[in-house]
């Protein structure tokens, strides 16, 4: 993740809390798989024609990218991706309002 990304709040909770080492987030093994999946999918954003407001990601694309990382789609593995796509939004929001 670059310093231009916008973290979901949950994120920067996480960075918060690690101090000594700062700019970096630790995940469990469970999470690393959806986290991995998702930042993959960072090109694969469907955008407004006219404002360019991110307005979520192409789920046509999702099987494909995981399939190229050898990552077995799950109806849990979608459930997550779905949850990071909605407090990523969340995030552009309200970035978009400052």
């Amino acid at each position: 993740m670059t310093q231009a990304a916008i973290m979901p709040q949950w994120m920067k909770d996480r960075l918060a809390g690690t101090v000594e080492r700062p700019g970096q987030i630790e995940l469990s093994p469970d999470e690393a798989t959806p986290f991995s999946l998702f930042v993959s999918l960072g090109t694969q954003w469907t955008r407004h024609a006219m404002t360019g407001m991110r307005l979520g990601i192409d789920y046509a694309s999702i099987r494909p990218t995981a399939d190229m990382m050898d990552i077995t789609m799950t109806p849990a593995l979608l459930r997550d991706i779905r949850s990071m796509e909605a407090s990523a939004l969340d995030e552009f929001a309200r970035a978009a309002r400052r």
